[in-house]
């Protein structure tokens, strides 16, 4: 069985937040996202996800930007690792920073998943199915 964070306690499809402050990119990832059978929710600000973690039921998976105003996406990252309960929860990052301009060495964002923008919507999306696929009962990926 898996944990509850894992699928929707109403046994619907799983639960992806994106994380984009730029409008176009959210519609058209989200479009993706539904068009897979997958439940997108929307937050511009890396404040908003972290309020909702804290009052709403956990994603299946956050896909984050790292160039946020306001708290960045390593930030909000290091805050999810950093609880528990959170934790388990996978990070698929779509930036236009490197992993080294973004997270240096030794940070908590070391353990997201890594995608270049500009992207192609079919490689994320797919870049999601792989992850979701891939987390194990412990919601670690192997």
């Amino acid at each position: 069985m898996n944990p509850s964070w894992w699928w929707p306690l109403d046994n619907k499809n799983p639960v992806i937040w994106i994380v984009e402050d730029d409008p176009s990119t959210q519609r058209i990832v989200a479009e993706h996202l539904k068009a897979s059978q997958l439940q997108p929710v929307l937050f511009d600000t890396a404040e908003k996800a972290y309020a909702a973690l804290r009052a709403q039921t956990l994603p299946n998976l956050i896909i984050l930007d790292m160039l946020l105003p306001g708290m960045s996406g390593v930030d909000l990252i290091r805050l999810i690792k950093q609880n528990v309960d959170w934790a388990k929860i996978p990070v698929v990052v779509v930036t236009v920073l490197s992993r080294e301009e973004s997270i240096g060495t030794g940070s908590e964002a070391a353990t997201a998943f890594w995608v270049n923008k500009p992207f192609d919507t079919n490689n994320l999306i797919q870049t999601v199915m792989d992850v979701l696929a891939s987390v194990g009962q412990d919601g670690k990926v192997p």
